[in-house]
């Protein structure tokens, strides 16, 4: 038996669990897939927090494009230096308006992450919002997935080539690579530290690398390790939307960095607001759709929880009823067995059991 509130799958003749929770986004709407995991990523993809979740981030496409495009007004001003420099204006004029022509072209492209990502919002949300079946295409997911794997990929390598250059400077000026710079600079005079020695220079140029190199590894880690959830949680919602099986595991760990970075996202907003107002307002709208989606995947793992864990149905005791003097017991009713009694009412007294002889019989 199919619940036609849930769909929920329920013994004959029992009382659905969800007649006892608390009411859904829509209460009594008709389920949009008969498996209750399938249901909850249907109804939550298609609800309205999930359609603002994509007009915010195809907003912030739409302005990262503007905001790239308008970079070619920037060059303009160029012309102007260059005439007040007195350099070849012609030759000038020509490579500005190269770079002006293309500045959109360099912005589209530069902006296919974004656009790719708003238009798999879109296409999660008309698959989950589609009743002709009750089944969900996962290519918005698999789009999502791609995405972030490029995006992972990219950071591990520019952290291990960073890694790699900073460990050779450190390296360098170890062995003594200042005091044979300063040698072929200055002829080895001291004008070039000062009053410090070769030794002290040195020992801060390598303090700061390191510094830099630990801060600079550990930011990265952070974002490898957020990517990293990000695709978890995708492979964990295609699961379900594949098999059928409900999954609840949402990382707290992606919860949160999602606010830390639309925290940051606006911070940034905020300083840009009056340089670049159009990438202020992209960079807010990223910031926004971040913390929305973070109270969506909330929402998906309580939800997922009660398909996982539903609430017990409570037992309804059977009363026994003794009908009274003169009325036919109900249908149904359990009969209690009641003491002999003599036509006027008063109680009879049980027959006495038989006894056994004390004694033989005489023959």
């Amino acid at each position: 038996m199919i619940c036609p509130k849930c769909g929920r799958d329920i013994p004959e003749g029992t009382v659905c669990p969800c007649s006892f929770e608390a009411p859904g986004p829509i209460p009594g709407a008709v389920p949009l897939s008969t498996n209750p995991a399938v249901n909850v990523i249907k109804r939550l993809g298609s609800s309205g927090l999930f359609l603002a979740i994509a007009i915010l981030f195809s907003v912030s496409a739409l302005f990262t494009i503007l905001s790239s495009a308008a970079m070619g007004d920037v060059m303009m001003n160029l012309y102007y230096y260059g005439y007040s420099m007195g350099l070849d204006l012609e030759t000038l004029g020509s490579l500005i308006d190269a770079m002006y022509s293309t500045s959109i072209p360099r912005a589209i492209l530069g902006s296919i992450p974004t656009i790719l990502l708003a238009v798999a919002m879109w296409i999660h949300y008309g698959t989950c919002r589609s009743t002709k079946s009750g089944n969900i295409s996962t290519a918005g997911l698999t789009i999502c997935k791609v995405l972030r794997y490029i995006s992972m990929i990219g950071m591990c390598l520019a952290t291990v080539m960073l890694v790699i250059v900073g460990v050779i400077l450190v390296l360098f000026f170890v062995s003594g690579g200042v005091d044979s710079m300063s040698s072929s600079l200055y002829g080895g005079s001291s004008s070039f530290y000062g009053s410090s020695s070769v030794e002290e220079v040195a020992l801060g140029i390598v303090m700061v690398l390191g510094i830099f190199i630990l801060f600079f590894s550990f930011f990265m880690v952070l974002a490898i390790t957020y990517q990293a959830s990000i695709i978890r949680m995708i492979n964990r919602t295609k699961i379900s939307a594949q098999t059928g099986t409900p999954d609840n595991r949402v990382s707290g760990y992606l919860i949160a960095m999602n606010c830390i970075v639309a925290g940051l996202n606006i911070l940034t907003s905020l300083f840009v607001l009056f340089t670049s107002p159009v990438s202020a307002v992209a960079t807010l709208a990223n910031a926004v759709g971040l913390i929305l989606t973070s109270v969506l995947l909330s929402r998906y793992r309580k939800e997922m929880d009660a398909v996982i864990y539903p609430p017990a149905v409570p037992v309804i005791p059977v009363v026994p009823v003794q009908p009274m003097y003169g009325q036919q017991p109900m249908p149904g009713a359990q009969q209690v067995q009641q003491a002999p009694q003599y036509p006027d009412g008063s109680p009879a007294e049980p027959p006495a059991p038989p006894q056994e002889p004390s004694e033989p019989p005489q023959t």
